[in-house]
């Protein structure tokens, strides 16, 4: 595929302040998601397409599913999908990700929407992971504030703040999977499903 066009997605995206992931988060995120050999992700937060179209265009046999609710970012999502010839890979959905339904399987859930919802968005979707699927969360430095807390200058950021760090930790001590936290971009965690022993 052309990197113009992603360069020129990435650098529009920048210029309308859409949140994009950074270049170090996305990076590993691409060669994960190659090394593990994924074929399915669940997106949720297409915002412009960019996340989705870097993934499917360095990994040929993987297929994604992306859910947005902003109606003109999903609009350019699509625009931008299509110019990159991934409509076949890439299936854009206008939605509430905290309200829509669908039945299929993932290989990877990628939670990069409402951060004050990874919890409750987790939890809607667990059943779509398959037995031994990956979630990845992005922004879980998020400018530093959730280690620091008290770099908060802004009072309403507080209660978001407290609860993506009470969210950061439960994943890092879920009893159905192993987690780990990477520190690149603005922090990814990465956290595996447990293998289900036996029952005898």
């Amino acid at each position: 595929m052309n990197e113009n066009l992603i360069e020129s997605i990435k650098q529009r995206a920048l210029a309308d302040k859409v949140p994009i992931m950074e270049d170090e988060s996305l990076n590993y995120v691409v060669n994960y998601l190659k090394e593990n050999k994924i074929t399915s992700l669940l997106e949720v937060g297409t915002a412009v397409g960019y996340s989705s179209i870097c993934f499917a265009n360095s990994n040929p046999k993987l297929k994604i599913v992306t859910l947005e609710k902003d109606e003109t970012r999903y609009n350019i999502a699509v625009e931008n999908i299509k110019l990159a010839n991934l409509e076949k890979r890439i299936i854009a959905v206008l939605a509430d990700a905290r309200e829509y339904q669908l039945h299929d399987k993932f290989d990877v859930l990628f939670l990069d929407g409402p951060k004050a919802h990874n919890q409750q968005l987790l939890e809607r979707y667990l059943r779509n992971l398959k037995e031994d699927g990956i979630v990845i969360v992005d922004n879980m430095y998020f400018h530093g504030y959730i280690d620091n807390p008290e770099l908060i200058k802004k009072k309403r950021l507080k209660p978001l703040v407290l609860k993506m760090a009470k969210f950061k930790e439960d994943m890092l001590n879920h009893p159905d999977f192993v987690s780990e936290y990477i520190e690149i971009g603005d922090g990814l965690l990465i956290c595996k499903r447990r293998e289900k022993k036996n029952e005898l």
